[in-house]
């Protein structure tokens, strides 16, 4: 089976049980300079098609100037990836789960590698039909919370869905808060909203 081929069959896998591509994944071998590594690509990745979209799809003028600075971009994508692990895997550490990240970090790198190739494919579907594209974007949000609530699950070792949900919920609110630390040190002012808000 070529490389492409096992990427295809482990999104569909993802998408139609996630918590068995979850054991599937985990049951690979993961260095850590490898994840980190995954990180980094997958920011840059990001970061390139938030340029290319941004020249498609112009955003409004006040926020040229931030997504002008592709740098500046890749900081907000890689810092807020890794702030959210942090936030969700203390969260979870506190409610009882999984001692180590490694776990956590393995999913969530290959849910963002899923994000990246919809955001992707959404492009493409936005400039052939906006209309197909809208019910697209649809069907990844909810495919996205129903992948992310396994892999909480599984990654943290909660053992329970409603756990895994408090600590979606939980965590949010400390990656919020961190996120608005972040936007103050990289300088949000400079498209115009004030570092205090």
């Amino acid at each position: 089976m070529t490389a492409s081929a096992t990427l295809t069959s482990m999104m569909l896998l993802t998408l139609r049980a996630p918590g068995e591509a979850a054991a599937v994944i985990l049951s690979r071998p993961r260095p850590r300079e490898a994840l980190w590594s995954a990180v980094a690509v997958i920011s840059v990745v990001n970061t390139w098609l938030a340029t290319l979209s941004n020249y498609i799809f112009p955003v409004p003028e006040q926020l040229q100037t931030f997504l002008a600075s592709p740098f500046l971009y890749f900081t907000l994508i890689a810092g807020g990836f890794v702030l959210m692990v942090h936030a969700l895997f203390w969260t979870g550490r506190m409610l009882g789960g999984a001692e180590t990240m490694g776990d956590l970090l393995t999913l969530m790198i290959w849910l963002q590698v899923m994000r990246t190739v919809a955001q992707a494919v959404m492009i493409v579907l936005i400039l052939l039909s906006p209309v197909l594209a809208s019910f697209v974007m649809l069907f990844v949000g909810v495919a996205t919370l129903w992948i992310f609530m396994h892999f909480l699950n599984i990654g943290l070792k909660l053992n329970s869905m409603m756990r895994a949900f408090g600590v979606l919920i939980v965590g949010t609110m400390g990656l919020l808060l961190s996120l608005s630390i972040l936007f103050s040190i990289i300088g949000v002012a400079a498209i115009g909203v004030p570092p205090n808000v």
